[in-house]
Order: structure tokens, then sequence, then C-alpha cells
């Protein structure tokens, strides 16, 4: 076998024939002293490498395996309605899924307020009994004008109707030594309109809820979805004192 005349750069050419003249015996040791020379060079320059590399791939691995920073709460988000004060809201069981809901107060800002504050209520003792809505109880007595809701299986179906929340009230006015009652469904105007709310001194306002878990029955107009009614509200409602 013998070497092209052609090739360009160093020819590693081994068991040449005895034939060969002594200056091409000597070209062929110092070829193979150079290319001795450039695999110790690159084997050299390899193992130098190797730390850095397995450092890094070390440090890689190290950091994909570090678990994410856990994010602190926003406290803000999770006490976004302020604690009820001592006496404020109180809850009743009744039967199974029965709920007696109760505010009570001295203060009287408006209606829609204190109304407001108790379906938002409604929504979280529903929540906590692992239901995921509710159909409210209308208290109604003989000669009450309003008319009650009616199931309509052809209009459009919602979460909740807040124009159906309608809980009972007592109160007591200036100089008054006994409680008074108002319905919603008497047909009377609420006792407070037009008159300044100061002069208001006491209110319990009620409403009885029954909850329910599983799809609701979103053509009940009774029917209160817990979850979207506990968003509408959360925003708009404290308690009242």
């Amino acid at each position: 076998m013998t070497a092209d005349k052609h090739m360009v750069g160093p020819v590693f050419v081994f068991g040449r024939t005895k034939e060969n003249s002594k200056g091409m015996g000597m070209r062929r040791v110092a070829a193979l002293g150079a290319g001795l020379a450039i695999t110790l060079t690159a084997f050299g320059s390899f193992a130098a490498d190797q730390p850095a590399a397995t450092q890094a791939s070390a440090s890689a691995q190290a950091s994909a395996a570090k678990p994410a920073a856990k994010l602190d709460a926003n406290p803000d988000a999770l006490n976004m309605v302020p604690p009820a004060g001592p006496g404020v809201f109180a809850v009743q069981k009744k039967g199974a899924d029965g709920l007696h809901l109760t505010v009570t107060g001295h203060k009287f800002t408006s209606r829609a307020e204190v109304e407001n504050y108790l379906a938002w209520q409604a929504a979280q003792q529903t929540e906590a009994q692992k239901a995921t809505w509710f159909t409210f109880t209308e208290a109604r007595a003989k000669g009450d004008t309003v008319a009650a809701p009616k199931r309509d299986p052809k209009g459009p179906h919602y979460s909740f109707h807040m124009e159906n929340w309608r809980p009972m009230w007592r109160y007591k006015m200036k100089g008054d030594t006994a409680w008074k009652s108002w319905s919603p469904f008497s047909g009377a105007a609420f006792f407070a309109d037009g008159k300044d709310p100061k002069t208001v001194t006491d209110f319990e306002v009620t409403a009885d809820i029954t909850v329910h878990k599983g799809p609701m029955d979103d053509l009940n107009p009774l029917a209160f979805e817990a979850g979207p009614v506990s968003d509408l509200l959360i925003n708009q409602v404290s308690p009242p004192q």
C-alpha cells in the first residue's frame, strides 16, 4: 500500500515494505510523532473541559429540580368582606338542608346594603355546607298582594335572580318600644322609604334557605348559585353595625 502523492496534510501509513529508503523511514517516524502529539493535545483539551461541562450540567439539573418559589397569599383578597361584629350575623340549622339566617344592626344605611349582605352570607353558608346552590323560601302570609315568581321554561336561564331575594324585616324607629314588622310581599312601601336613616334605631332581617348539591335548577326563579352570588357581592358588601 502506498500514499497518494497528491494527498494534502500528514498521512499515517502502517506496515510499509522494507524496500523504502532510509529517508522515507525517518519521515514516517516524524509523522507518527506529530500524530501522537496532536492526539495527546486533543485528549488533554477534552479532559480539561470535562469538569466545567460536568459542573454546568449538574448546576442545570439542580436548577430544574429546585421547586418554584411559593407566592404569598394576598391578605386583601382573602378578607375582602370585614368580619361581622358580635351579634350581627347568626345562622341556625333547620332540618337536614335548611338554614335560618339573621342579620341584626343598629345603624341603618339602606335596604339594598343590608339585604345584599344577607345574600352574600347565604352564599357563604351554602359553600360551608359543601353545597353549590340554594333556594330562597318566601315567607308569605294570607293577604299578601305581591305575585309569586313562576317558572318560565322559555325564558332565559340565570345563575340567580336578585330581584327575588326578598327577606323579612323587623325594626324599631326612634321612640318605639316594641318591634314592628315589614313584609316585602304585603304590597306596602318599605318602612324606611322617605325617612332619615338615623331614625331607625334597630333592625333585624331574616331569610330561610335550603342548600343543594349538584346541578342547579336554573328554571326555579328562587334558585341562587352560591359562587356567582358571592362573586357579584364580595366587593359591594360589609356587615352592618
